[in-house]
């Protein structure tokens, strides 16, 4: 290489950070709706996918969001918003006289002293925190119209184009890609897989068993159901404890409070049904491969929630995951040279 072409290089080197950082500025403060773009560009793919056969790829891709519009986002807005809502109002209405008492009848049956005072302020500072992160930005930019109506519009475009080009978006990140193509091969499975069994797999579960909760809690007559919905959800796709943290404390305060036919339906239904439609459900829609310890879920699930709101419940994992896949395949593929003697 000439010294001339190696100054060229170094120069569009230098080009190529400097716009690459100015890009990263630019689209930072819209990540989170990129990101949900992305999400449900890759939910509505099998509905764009038969829409193809009969309509173009500009008119499938429309028909798409407007299926997605009817059938995920809006509803999943409204349930976040009433969520919200109950879980201010379950957490006003605990009355301190009414804690007490349920101290005095843990005590007499249990024979243990339990301060549930100081639980429900931490336990309430916690909810309410998880449910400003689920909610996300949802009611925040609602004072800010303008913002509100940018992230949408970037939204919409994100996801149409991802629907109308996504194959040839895919076709051109292979070609770009600067890596041996049965690497590049691996990495791009091993996203898709991750992808699938986070959206449809964990979430479907996880959707499944918090639906069917929900249901026993308002047969029940348990109040504020979407709010317990919502939190089973969140539970359910943590690993090992899953959707039991929330029906075994419910359990259990039931008979505290002298409900012992509620409780013991309760605790029936969630260890006879809750737990053997985890057991049935999650290997038929889960995929084989890529498999995520523990650790690495819980934190991408909570730091995913704390860093995007509610969809980085889907989107923690899915980073962390990548992260392992790209270190395993860097240990494989490239490991280090052992020096000569």
């Amino acid at each position: 290489m000439s010294v001339e072409s190696k100054r060229s290089k170094r120069f569009f080197l230098l080009i190529s950070v400097f716009v690459g950082l100015i890009s990263v500025l630019i689209v930072l403060p819209f990540v989170t709706w990129i990101l949900i773009g992305v999400i449900l560009a890759y939910t509505l793919s099998p509905i764009n996918n038969r829409l193809l056969q009969r309509f173009g790829a500009t008119l499938s891709a429309a028909l798409s969001i407007l299926i997605g519009l009817f059938l995920i986002v809006l509803p999943i807005v409204v349930i976040l918003g009433v969520a919200a809502n109950q879980a201010r109002q379950l957490f006003t209405a605990f009355d301190p006289e009414d804690i007490s008492q349920i101290d005095d009848v843990i005590a007499e049956r249990f024979g243990v002293q339990v301060d549930l005072a100081a639980l429900q302020d931490a336990f309430s500072s916690v909810v309410r925190t998880g449910a400003r992160g689920l909610a996300g930005n949802l009611f925040s930019i609602v004072g800010g119209l303008p913002e509100l109506f940018i992230g949408f519009t970037i939204l919409f475009f994100v996801l149409f184009y991802l629907l109308k080009d996504g194959d040839q978006a895919l076709a051109w990140v292979r070609t770009v890609l600067p890596l041996e193509p049965e690497v590049r091969e691996e990495l791009l499975e091993g996203t898709d897989l991750l992808i699938h069994n986070s959206l449809v797999g964990t979430a479907a579960v996880a959707a499944v068993q918090a639906v069917l909760l929900g249901t026993v809690f308002l047969v029940l007559g348990l109040g504020n159901v979407v709010f317990w919905i919502v939190t089973t959800f969140v539970a359910a796709m943590i690993p090992l404890v899953g959707a039991s943290i929330v029906w075994v404390p419910g359990s259990i305060y039931l008979f505290a409070v002298g409900r012992p036919i509620p409780a013991i339906v309760l605790l029936a239904f969630g260890a006879l049904i809750i737990s053997t439609v985890d057991n049935i459900l999650r290997p038929i829609v889960m995929r084989r491969g890529t498999q995520l310890s523990p650790v690495i879920t819980i934190i991408g699930i909570f730091g995913g929630i704390a860093l995007f709101g509610f969809v980085g419940l889907f989107i923690g994992p899915i980073v962390l995951g990548m992260m392992k896949l790209i270190i395993d395949i860097w240990v494989r593929e490239y490991p280090e040279p052992v020096p000569a003697e």
